[in-house]
């Protein structure tokens, strides 16, 4: 199995070529039938219910039964509405809200309307519709949210076992987790206080936070290089149901989620920036492209990289991925594989935690979104034993509770779920 790691190859450019001009014109139709329903299925399938409108900044929600967007009556939740409304987009943190005095003059435009007592974090803003499925008239007040920014990079990317060296500022939400200096695990930045990793990077003889760095704005993993920014740890939560640390015989990595909050607020820069939450709903797409990045084993008995390695692979559905001759159901609903079926390239040792990102345009604008998180795996990049990932959608409640209940809570805590009052 995958200890903390990874590594990427690269395939034959000749053989690449060949392929290429004998399925071109077949691929091109099928690409844009596939293109096409992919689009419709995020337009169409309730990916993101909640959005700000990009003309004047007002909060909406999309209405499932009559298929139209309503823009949010504000109420004196307006601080609460905002935030929850971020975080179902998301965002990690609302930096503001206000709440602006214009009406909707669109002829049958009904505003959408919340009850109060049932706005909560980690849920949907929609199951807190007042009353339930009935338009409301509405005061003049929406609420306007503004959000911290996140999935955006500065720089373009370039190409982990058949992956391909980084370029600087590719990655910036990915950053290196240390040990007494010595690299174990990868990680992302979600805001400028909180990084995701991964439950097993944190067992028992790992729990000293002041001994773990976090290094980032670099992709280099030592404190050599002039752009490392080093920061330090005051907090590790990870998940307490993470089973193989209540028995080592247990062979089941579900849960295997944690978050760290740093002693110091970062400084974003064209180097060090958050990368986006799913939104609230979002389902993977089978066959979709996504990017694993980090430091790990080159290959399965190699040494880890110096230099931050990436590699683009698809997204395996479950059903493939539990077959015999794959994982034979070991793949939980908290998990998904990646990778190709003929392996070749794969993350591995030294990766783990690490991010596995796509980019999508819900919010109208091209954003990386955290679909994964780098868990474990037979091998590397062996055929038919894909990585296999945290599925971080089905852990929205889980971050937003751990980073709400530790935020001021130094040293490591175990939090078996969300907290959903």
């Amino acid at each position: 199995e995958r200890a903390p790691g990874m590594a990427i190859c690269s395939p034959c450019r000749a053989a690449v070529a060949a392929g290429l001009t004998v399925v071109i014109m077949g691929g091109l139709g099928a690409a844009i039938w596939a293109l096409v329903s992919y689009l419709r299925a995020a337009e169409d399938t309730g990916l993101y219910d909640v959005q700000v409108s990009v003309a004047d900044q007002r909060l909406r929600v999309f209405d499932s039964v009559q298929r139209r967007w309503r823009h949010v009556c504000s109420s004196s939740a307006n601080q609460l509405l905002a935030a929850i409304s971020c975080e179902e987009m998301g965002f990690v943190r609302a930096i503001n809200f206000s709440v602006t005095c214009a009406p909707d003059s669109s002829s049958g435009h009904e505003f959408f309307c919340v009850k109060e007592s049932e706005l909560t974090y980690g849920k949907k803003i929609s199951t807190a519709h007042c009353p339930a499925g009935i338009p409301c008239a509405c005061c003049e007040g929406v609420v306007c949210c503004l959000h911290a920014d996140c999935g955006r990079r500065m720089q373009p990317e370039e190409r982990i076992v058949g992956g391909a060296d980084a370029r600087q500022g590719s990655w910036p939400w990915q950053v290196s987790l240390q040990y007494d200096g010595v690299h174990q695990c990868g990680g992302s930045i979600i805001s400028d206080l909180w990084i995701i990793s991964a439950a097993h990077c944190f067992p028992e003889r790992y729990r000293h936070v002041s001994r773990w760095r976090v290094l980032m704005s670099s992709i280099y993993n030592t404190p050599i290089h002039k752009n490392v920014v080093i920061g330090e740890v005051r907090t590790v939560v990870y998940h307490s149901s993470y089973l193989p640390f209540v028995d080592a015989n247990i062979d089941d990595n579900s849960r295997d989620i944690a978050v760290l909050a740093l002693t110091k607020p970062l400084q974003f820069t064209d180097y060090v920036q958050p990368v986006c939450l799913p939104t609230y709903g979002q389902r993977l797409v089978d066959g979709q492209m996504g990017t694993v990045t980090g430091w790990g084993n080159v290959e399965y008995y190699g040494t880890q990289a110096n230099i931050l390695q990436e590699a683009h692979i698809p997204i395996i559905s479950d059903a493939v991925c539990n077959a015999p001759d794959y994982y034979d159901n070991q793949v939980t609903t908290t998990m998904f594989c990646a990778g190709y079926e003929k392996g070749g390239t794969d993350s591995c040792q030294g990766d783990s935690g690490g991010p596995f990102v796509a980019a999508d345009s819900l919010s109208k604008t091209s954003r990386y979104r955290l679909l994964g998180v780098v868990s474990w795996g037979t091998g590397c990049a062996m055929a038919k034993k894909p990585g296999v990932y945290t599925r971080v959608s089905r852990f929205l409640p889980w971050i937003s509770s751990a980073m709400r209940t530790y935020e001021n809570s130094p040293g490591v805590h175990k939090m078996a779920r969300a907290a959903t009052a």
